[in-house]
């Protein structure tokens, strides 16, 4: 058991610390316009913070048919982890996700040392109505709004924008960031089970998965409710299709008698197959991308220099 477990960790781990080496190669990229120090090529992948962009600029294909060259793999990743839900559920949340990792691991910390706090379930609303605000306007934007947004300087300098964001926080962003972490030591999951909006979009896609947990010779030992992440109450489902699943597999992992296992079309899915499908949706949407010549910004470095000395007076 301990080895099967350990993959997801590991996948984990490795997105993590991919996610820090992202943002310090971006932080030096920015420091080189900055202060004048030694080039460093901005990395494309920071890109997958900017999901609303990402989300704006999938609307302006669709629209407008052209795709934005000045983010396009905000596009492309965006609509890779897209993909992933419909066919794999949560997947994305449970394996990759930088911010749900380091949500598990402060979690892990406060139930080491300290006592737990129940959180109603109704709670989960503050999530889905973050993701109905950004989703609604979005969708309130009319093709020539859309195609006008991503030519502003703000959307050019966005990444970093959001990099000045969490580099000079202002004292409401460090009080309610602070919180989160705190809470987060008594209860489980707590931004990623009611809080994050990203979570909550990609809940809806997950609903046409055809992926499931489904149960056979349960003794009720209720070892598959304590480790799950998202908080289910799997020993009262007969099947597990809900939108918060992340399909993690630590329930299947736990179960004393072995009756639980990943379902898709009434095959068996191993824990390696799964993570193998999703890894290769996101790599495979990236490597077309590539291909195709849709994933490096056309931007260049004259483009940011012009754009780095005025950023303070960028604004949505």
């Amino acid at each position: 058991m301990g080895v099967r477990i350990k993959l997801r960790r590991v996948v984990q781990l490795s997105f993590f610390l991919f996610s820090i080496y992202t943002w310090w190669r971006f932080y030096l990229f920015v420091k080189h316009f900055d202060e004048g120090t030694e080039f460093v090529p901005r990395p494309v992948s920071i890109e997958a913070y900017l999901p609303i962009g990402g989300l704006v600029s999938i609307k302006n294909t669709l629209l407008n048919g052209y795709i934005d060259p000045i983010h396009p793999a905000a596009m492309v990743i965006l609509s890779a982890i897209i993909v992933s839900a419909i066919f794999l559920k949560r997947g994305f949340c449970g394996w990759i996700c930088p911010v749900g990792t380091l949500s598990e691991a402060v979690s892990f910390v406060g139930e080491k040392i300290l006592p737990r706090i129940r959180v109603p379930e109704f709670v989960k609303v503050i999530k889905y109505g973050l993701m109905a605000f950004f989703l609604l306007t979005v969708l309130m934007m009319d093709r020539y709004e859309v195609a006008a947004f991503l030519q502003t300087p703000y959307w050019a300098i966005a990444d970093v924008k959001l990099l000045d964001f969490w580099l000079n926080p202002g004292t409401l962003t460090i009080i309610v960031t602070s919180l989160i972490v705190l809470l987060t030591l008594f209860t489980r999951n707590l931004w990623c089970r009611y809080l994050c909006p990203y979570g909550a979009f990609l809940a809806i896609f997950s609903f046409l998965s055809a992926f499931k947990i489904r149960k056979t010779n349960c003794v009720n030992c209720k070892a598959c409710d304590n480790v799950c992440p998202a908080g289910i109450k799997i020993s009262e489902k007969k099947e597990v299709s809900s939108p918060e699943c992340i399909a993690c597999y630590d329930c299947i992992e736990v179960c004393k008698t072995k009756g639980l296992y990943m379902d898709f079309l009434d095959k068996r899915v191993r824990k390696e197959v799964y993570v193998a499908v999703l890894l290769a949706i996101l790599f495979g949407f990236v490597i077309v991308a590539k291909v195709t010549g849709n994933w490096d910004s056309a931007l260049t470095y004259e483009d940011y220099e012009r754009l780095m000395k005025i950023r303070k007076f960028v604004t949505h």
